[in-house]
This record gives structure tokens, C-alpha cells and sequence, in this order.
């Protein structure tokens, strides 16, 4: 007893702090425009270019997303996005039936394409809401690209 209360406690303890440093802050945090632009600038200097994609992550729950070409067909089974549209223009396909999805991590999808989606062009300005386990999937045309922020949201039952 004593031998499993000397592993269990310690454990329960790295579990508690990783629980802390994971949660989004409790206290207000402001970013200036000029802040958000050096956000944008970070996403897209982080650029991998097999996924087009470059994040610049804020808390937790939020990052900022830069595209410059397609990504693959996703699916966030527990969590939403909620996509502000900062700059640059694309589409983001929603809906359907996701293409050879396999897991790609806990709660996550991916796959080649998306079949039967609704077409969404997005340009600087624009806002979509995309719910938790939704196919989706970002199109840029060559020589285009958008920068956007991501919240994602855990619906409540």
C-alpha cells in the first residue's frame, strides 16, 4: 500500500500541474492591432510547405492559421472552430463525406478530400463557424494565400 501511494501521489501531482500550465490564462490578455501583425507574420514564417499551413499559437483554445495552398479534409470531433478571416482570400469546403479518413491523432480525422461539401469563399473580414465533428477542408489557388484566427470551442452537451 504504501509503495502504490509513493508511484499514485506523485503521478496525481504532474498530472495536476500539466492541467495548470495546459488551461488558458483566468485573467483578461489584450493584443494590439500591432500585435496581431506580428502574429501573422510568426504563422506564416513557421510555414510547412507539404501542409501549406503555418500557425502562431495565442492560448490553448486559440492560434493564428496562414494558408497558402489546400489542406487536407479534417474532422475535430469534440471541438468547433471559429474562423475570423484577417486577410487574403480562399475557400473552406464543409460538410459531406470525408474521402480515406483515417485518425490522425486523439479526436482528429484527416483525410484526402471531401465529397458533397457546401462551398464557403472566405476574404479578409468574413467569419465561419464550422461545429465539432464537421468535415472541412481549406482551398487557396496558387499565388494566393489568407491569414486567419482559429478559436476552438468545446460545445456544451
Amino acid at each position: 500500500m504504501k509503495a502504490t501511494l509513493l508511484f499514485v501521489l506523485p503521478c496525481l501531482v504532474v498530472m495536476c500541474s500539466v492541467a495548470l500550465v495546459a488551461a488558458d490564462p483566468a485573467q483578461p490578455l489584450f493584443w494590439s492591432s500591432g500585435q496581431q501583425k506580428d502574429f501573422d507574420k510568426q504563422a506564416q514564417s513557421k510555414l510547412n510547405p507539404e501542409r501549406h499551413l503555418g500557425t502562431e499559437r495565442l492560448l490553448d483554445s486559440a492560434f493564428v492559421a496562414y494558408r497558402n495552398g489546400p489542406g487536407e479534409a479534417e474532422i475535430h470531433e469534440k471541438q468547433a472552430d471559429l474562423m475570423m478571416i484577417r486577410s487574403g482570400e480562399g475557400t473552406v469546403l464543409v460538410g459531406g463525406k470525408i474521402v480515406e479518413g483515417k485518425p490522425s491523432a486523439p479526436d482528429e480525422i484527416r483525410g484526402k478530400s471531401i465529397e458533397g461539401a457546401t462551398r464557403y469563399p472566405i476574404a479578409a473580414g468574413d467569419i465561419l463557424y464550422i461545429p465539432a465533428n464537421t468535415v472541412h477542408q481549406f482551398l487557396v489557388e496558387p499565388g494566393k494565400s489568407f491569414t486567419a484566427m482559429v478559436v476552438k470551442i468545446t460545445p456544451k452537451p
